[in-house]
């Protein structure tokens, strides 16, 4: 009986350490990315831009006019799926994707920015 829970323990953390291994893997190519120093950027409202890897877009209030935001989001130029509206904002986008952050009016001066900051990508 000890043998068999023995064994079974055994082939656990043979396991454990190639799931350990594999992941460390991992690590080390997100580090050695040189990507990961893509700078974020402020993006302009109402404007369409489309993500050259995955990053995550924040929209918050900063001060002046107030607005009803949305963030859009979508393979189509220009982004129909909205993903969340409010004061503040943020959203996951996927390489090739485009977003904008919309105002409920074209044109108006808001008192709110956007930021672009590019993430890790995952190892192929």
């Amino acid at each position: 009986m000890f043998e068999s829970r023995d064994d079974a323990l055994y082939a656990r953390v043979q396991e454990l350490e190639g799931r350990v291994e594999h992941l460390s893997g991992l690590l080390g190519a997100l580090l050695n990315d040189e990507r990961r120093y893509e700078p974020r950027f402020l993006a302009a409202l109402n404007t369409v831009c489309q993500a050259k890897s995955f990053g995550h877009v924040a929209v918050y209030f900063v001060t002046g006019r107030t607005a009803r935001m949305r963030l859009l989001v979508g393979p189509e130029n220009p982004p129909t799926t909205s993903v969340g509206y409010g004061d503040h904002i943020s959203g996951i986008v996927r390489p090739g994707e485009f977003w904008m952050a919309a105002t409920h009016r074209r044109g108006l001066k808001a008192g709110f920015e956007c930021v672009f900051t590019p993430l890790f990508r995952p190892a192929s």
